[in-house]
């Protein structure tokens, strides 16, 4: 138990070049967080992340100047792919929300959050936004012991995101008089399912009337108004819950 225990709280670091057995500089952001956050030394053990399904075994090897160079060990576990594809269409919310719904993105198995510009999003300041938000999306993917990174698009307008190739779309909608079902939200093993709620103020008549035209299924999710970053994380939890075993296997 103590042995798992320790396995465990071994500190967890980005780094997309690992291999077995290569010794490699861990990236800037890392190298600070070990050294001067964590505080680890030479010799220590650790674990690295490739962000595509793998972690591994490291030891700290030596620090120079800035730098840290860690050398790879053997393979500790593997994800294969999750057989079904989420993706979350996220109209541009404050910058505060966006990050809470990516971080929850990560942690939900999600594989794709796509921001969408509508007719009622408020004026962003796109420069580095996406980039900040990706940042959000690593530090949660260490934290929550996934080992496929999230991938974050856009901002792309509405159009856009209504062609996207997928086997069924979903969106939230607050007057719609249809009963809502969570299995609705089931898809099939290697199926995509995308899922779209709107900004504040939410989805203009004219959107909505276009959404369905391009195949989107509208729905309720009950008998209040829910917030724009409610309406998110509800679609994102419903998604996962009907597909968890696919998700975790």
């Amino acid at each position: 138990m103590d042995a798992l225990r320790s396995q465990a709280s071994l500190a967890r670091f980005l780094a997309p070049e690992a291999a077995p057995g290569r010794r490699l500089l861990l990236p800037s952001e890392e190298a600070h967080h070990l050294r001067h956050v964590l505080r680890l030394r030479p010799g220590q053990e650790i674990l690295l992340l490739d962000t595509q399904g793998k972690e591994y075994w490291a030891e700290v090897e030596r620090f120079e100047r800035d730098q840290v160079w860690v050398k790879t060990k053997g393979l500790r576990r593997e994800e294969p792919r999750p057989l079904k594809e989420l993706i979350l269409g996220l109209p541009l919310l404050k910058r505060d929300l966006l990050s809470f719904l990516v971080e929850k993105a990560v942690e939900l198995g999600l594989s794709r959050v796509i921001l969408v510009k509508t007719s009622r999003t408020s004026p962003k300041k796109e420069q580095k936004l996406r980039s900040k938000l990706e940042r959000r999306a690593l530090q949660a993917l260490k934290q929550c012991r996934r080992l496929w990174r999230l991938n974050i698009e856009g901002p792309v307008p509405l159009e856009g995101l209504a062609d996207l190739s997928v086997h069924k779309k979903i969106v939230a909608y607050e007057y719609e008089k249809a009963r809502f079902s969570p299995s609705l939200f089931k898809i099939e093993p290697h199926q995509r399912l995308l899922l779209l709620s709107g900004p504040e103020g939410g989805f203009s008549l004219k959107e909505i009337s276009f959404l369905q035209a391009k195949g989107f299924e509208s729905v309720s999710l009950g008998r209040y108004i829910l917030r724009a970053e409610t309406a998110a994380f509800y679609l994102m939890c419903v998604a996962h819950s009907q597909n968890l075993m696919d998700l975790a296997n």
